[in-house]
């Protein structure tokens, strides 16, 4: 277990990384991450806001295979399950998500 937890928290804290560059890098699209940034407030998700595109954006995410889940009214959630997600399936993220926002 804390095997797991520990691999939890690396693949979070890349996933964190990589929304963070994709805001820098769109800062139109206004990405807002909501989920605590305290390793010890978390879990293996992370919780975004993306200003008025949420829903679409969520659509593109979907039929562009990313596995992700939305809750109303505006959070786009995405989980990399340290069992079988690994830091490649992070990256690709990444990739589809800089695709989805240009």
């Amino acid at each position: 277990i804390p095997a797991l937890r520990k691999k939890s928290e690396k693949l979070t804290g890349y996933l964190e990384y990589t929304i963070d560059e994709l805001a820098g890098e769109f800062p139109d699209a206004k990405i807002g991450v909501i989920t605590p940034r305290d390793v010890s407030q978390r879990g293996c998700q992370i919780s975004v806001d993306i200003a008025g595109r949420e829903r679409k954006l969520f659509d593109a995410m979907i039929a562009a295979g990313l596995i992700v889940d939305f809750r109303e009214p505006c959070v786009i959630r995405m989980a990399p399950v340290p069992l079988y997600n690994s830091f490649e399936d992070v990256f690709t993220f990444g990739r589809v998500m800089r695709e989805l926002l240009a």
